[in-house]
């Protein structure tokens, strides 16, 4: 499964709540920074990467 280029990923919910005044340290404990294949899932994603822009 692909996504549009068009489409970007979603936030995890730490650095969607990260957004708000007063919560910007949520971003240090997102762990959402790359997508977890589920083995032999040929490509079937466990967990997708955050899209903010804070992760590398």
């Amino acid at each position: 499964m692909t996504r549009p280029a068009a489409e970007a990923p979603a936030l995890s919910a730490e650095c969607t709540l990260a957004q708000r005044d007063g919560y910007e340290y949520l971003h240090e404990t997102c762990r959402q920074s790359e997508d977890i294949p589920l083995p032999t899932g040929n490509g079937v994603l466990i967990q997708r990467r955050c899209g903010c822009t804070c992760h590398p």
